[in-house]
């Protein structure tokens, strides 16, 4: 399989509205939560390590992850 991602930066308002989620996250039980992007690598590469239950996303979002913390912090 073959996907192109692309990834933007931007500016985030001081004050945020409510996410407004997806019918099939809503189902997974997903949720929006800010977390220290160091704790959040660290999440999800335990969750690749030790779940069968995950999807190529969060590859995705975990390379992603590291490369923000790399180049933008």
């Amino acid at each position: 399989m073959h996907m192109h991602s692309y990834c933007y930066t931007c500016h985030v308002d001081k004050e945020l509205g409510e996410p407004n989620f997806e019918e099939y996250e809503i189902k997974n039980g997903m949720r929006a939560e800010w977390v220290n992007i160091h704790d959040a690598i660290a999440h999800n590469e335990k969750t690749m390590a030790h779940s069968e239950k995950q999807g190529l996303s969060i590859q995705r979002e975990t390379y992603l992850l590291h490369l923000i913390a790399k180049e933008m912090l």
